[in-house]
């Protein structure tokens, strides 16, 4: 297997270029039984992340849940889509 490229989870979702993934900065989300969701992140999400708190900012990105079809994030997939599930009411 080959081995996995250092992407952001949310550039990658959207198929965009991840700029210096060196840089990536490692996050932990967590969904309502505060299990962790390990996640890496550009530093743009990091900071969007920080600014907006993680359900505004899961609720920013639902799109990535219509585009899906395979993802190598499952932990991360889950928790976008229980988020958007408990908050359908504040997107639409």
């Amino acid at each position: 297997m080959a081995p996995r490229t250092r992407e952001c989870t949310v550039c990658k979702h959207y198929g965009l270029e991840t700029g210096q993934p060196e840089k990536l900065e490692h996050t932990k989300l967590f969904d309502e039984g505060d299990r962790v969701v390990n996640v890496l992140l550009c530093r743009k999400h990091s900071v969007d992340l920080f600014k907006q708190g993680q359900k505004n900012f899961l609720l920013d990105h639902y799109q990535i849940l219509n585009e899906v079809i395979n993802s190598d994030e499952p932990k991360f997939i889950e928790l976008l889509e229980k988020t958007y599930r408990n908050n359908m009411d504040r997107i639409f």
